[in-house]
């Protein structure tokens, strides 16, 4: 499973979740995620809906909406089409 799966080099990215104890502990992760995911395809010149095929959103600690948290995600970084799993 997944023997020709990769992440290209400049295609990797990961949101700033360092700070959540501090100045980011009242933002919604999920709306974080996805405005700093929109911001970073902008920013390569990427269409996420030719660059993604699946979103997988990981959580640790349940919050508001979190049980549709990949599609709105993925709606609010302009990919709606993207399926999703949390």
């Amino acid at each position: 499973m997944f023997h020709k799966a990769y992440i290209p080099y400049g295609g990797y990215y990961t949101t700033p979740f360092a700070k959540w104890q501090g100045s980011l502990q009242n933002e919604n992760s999920i709306q974080l995620g996805a405005r700093s995911s929109k911001k970073w395809f902008e920013l390569k010149k990427l269409d996420p809906n030719e660059e993604l095929d699946y979103l997988y959103l990981g959580i640790t600690i349940g919050q508001k909406s979190i049980f549709y948290g990949s599609s709105w995600a993925s709606t609010m970084m302009g990919a709606p089409d993207v399926p999703g799993r949390r």
